[in-house]
């Protein structure tokens, strides 16, 4: 369980950076000295906004990025990075404030969307299109960055908060121990967990739990929920206290009491078999021990062939907003090569010419042995065929895998006592029902 909520944190930091205070939040576009000013709303600095906005104004100097943000502590070590990571007492304060504030009519011109109820925003009509503004800017060329990821970020018709970098959500497997175990595991196709379960029952009964799969129960139901949170959240109609709900707990409890998943998370990756990863950069999209290999993460149905993906970075325009042109022109400076290329930009870049380069000089630095790093890279000729297999994930992307992360929490407080035997699948199911309601409708 700590290391399920240490994971979060580090992911919210990740997305987040560091420093700050509140945001008070109107938005009027109001003009000084003949500037006009874009407020930014984010959980925290970081870098890659930091020298954003530097480079930006210089280029701009009629455009005023103004950042606004919150903070956990006023410490702050060398360089100016928070020693205190966010918590999630900071994230539900970020997400409340701000969705009060935009709903309200108010709040920032540019929003930080990681972690606030996207779903909702698009619904009440808080958030630009920007498939407008693009048609409207001749200078903007769309075949610069991944367009399948542009597509798969749209809700409906219309895309309301613009990826900046991403993650790709896959199996890690170890074809060295299913080869042992003379399993066949297509690393193409699409399966589902039940075939999982199939699989585990295989590895148990030849040779104990250090060959599964490193998995808390907490984070296969945020997995679960997340693959399915059209039916579960979609629309603002939650369905929680229903068979699918219900059946996905029924499944995570059965696969922990068969002793089909490893709950003691080894941080080995050559004993288990599978293990989730988020692929967050390009250097680690190659950086795996020898024998082991992407796989596509079971899903409920097993129809998803694609591959999923979530937004590092995104950033949504408010449709309230006085300045929504200049807003714009800070999006579209963002994907542009140079700032896409940046070593502070966390994710993968959605700027294909940034990403290759990347997997290039990658590759170039392994040949040479100058490559400086903690991660375990293979040899050239293996980090080429990696780089090959990566690309060939990064084009079938065209599944969005979001939520709201309050859906998440309240989702958690329940399952455990569902876990501990002291609550029925259905008595969770309904209790989680009525709190997402209820937090749905405020």
């Amino acid at each position: 369980m700590m290391f399920v909520m240490l994971t979060i944190i580090l992911l919210l930091t990740a997305c987040s950076g560091n420093g700050g205070g509140e945001t008070k939040g109107e938005t009027k576009g109001e003009t000084k000295d003949g500037q006009k000013t874009v407020v930014l709303s984010v959980m925290r600095q970081d870098r890659f906004l930091e020298n954003a906005v530097r480079k930006f104004e210089e280029k701009n100097p009629n455009i005023r990025i103004e950042l606004k943000e919150y903070k956990a502590s006023e410490n702050t070590g060398e360089g100016g990075m928070s020693m205190e990571a966010l918590s999630l007492a900071d994230v539900e304060k970020y997400v409340q404030s701000v969705t009060t504030q935009v709903i309200s009519g108010k709040g920032a011109d540019l929003i930080l969307m990681s972690e606030l109820p996207q779903d909702k925003f698009v619904a009440k009509k808080l958030l630009v299109n920007l498939n407008d503004l693009i048609a409207k800017d001749s200078s903007f060329d769309q075949k610069t960055l991944y367009t399948n990821i542009l597509k798969a970020s749209e809700d409906g018709d219309g895309l309301y908060a613009m990826p900046f970098s991403f993650s790709l959500n896959l199996f890690q497997g170890n074809t060295e121990l299913l080869k042992q175990a003379n399993i066949a595991v297509d690393k193409k196709e699409a399966w589902n967990w039940s075939q999982f379960k199939e699989v585990a029952q295989q590895l148990k009964q030849q040779g104990g739990a250090e060959k599964l799969i490193n998995l808390a129960p907490i984070t296969l139901l945020f997995d679960y929920i997340e693959d399915n949170y059209e039916q579960l959240v979609g629309a603002g109609k939650p369905n929680f206290d229903s068979d699918l709900f219900r059946n996905m707990l029924n499944e995570i409890k059965s696969m922990y009491e068969e002793g089909l998943l490893n709950e003691g998370m080894s941080f080995d990756d050559g004993l288990a078999a599978f293990q989730m990863v988020e692929v967050y950069s390009p250097e680690q999209a190659i950086a795996m021990s020898e024998g082991l290999e992407y796989y596509q993460r079971p899903s409920a149905s097993g129809d998803k062939n694609g591959t999923a993906f979530k937004p590092a970075y995104s950033l949504g325009i408010n449709s309230k907003s006085e300045v929504q042109a200049e807003a714009w022109a800070f999006i579209a400076f963002l994907l542009s090569e140079d700032m896409q290329s940046s070593p502070n930009l966390t994710g993968i870049p959605i700027n294909k010419s940034a990403t290759e380069n990347r997997f290039k000089e990658m590759v170039q630095k392994i040949e040479n042995g100058t490559l400086e790093t903690m991660m375990p890279m293979p040899d050239g000729e293996t980090a080429k065929k990696r780089v090959e297999e990566v690309t060939r994930l990064i084009s079938e992307v065209d599944i969005r895998r979001f939520s709201d992360m309050k859906v998440l929490m309240i989702a958690m407080e329940e399952f455990n006592s569902y876990m501990s035997g002291q609550k029925s699948a259905e008595e969770v199911s309904k209790l989680i029902q009525n709190r997402v309601n209820t937090y749905l409708n405020e």
